[in-house]
């Protein structure tokens, strides 16, 4: 057994042409954090609640826009412990974000 934290999220391209995106993070499908407004070149540090998890788990990135949301990717996450590791969120059309995270 293992648990995750994500420590923090940084922009490096919006998804959204005009103001800050509002993201959601998602840990096994769990809402985690969010949403939140976040801009380019921005780093929000969450240090979110530990999830336990075994095996794998799986963190996911959220775009708000009103009741609607575009996916900006979904990353699997082993049970290794690592410390403050980061991963590419890149799978949308404009957006590219990192989110540092923890596996103890």
């Amino acid at each position: 057994m293992a648990t995750i934290k994500v420590n923090s999220v940084t922009c490096v391209q919006l998804q959204d042409s005009v103001g800050p995106d509002e993201l959601e993070v998602y840990i096994g499908g769990v809402e985690m954090a969010g949403p939140f407004g976040i801009r380019k070149g921005q780093t929000v540090n969450l240090n979110t609640a530990p999830k336990t998890f075994t095996g794998a788990t799986t963190i996911q990135l959220r775009e708000m826009d009103g009741n609607n949301y575009t996916s900006l990717g979904l990353r699997a996450i082993g049970d290794s412990p690592v410390n403050s590791v980061s991963v590419n969120f890149d799978l949308a059309k404009n957006a590219f974000y990192t989110v540092n995270y923890t596996v103890a």
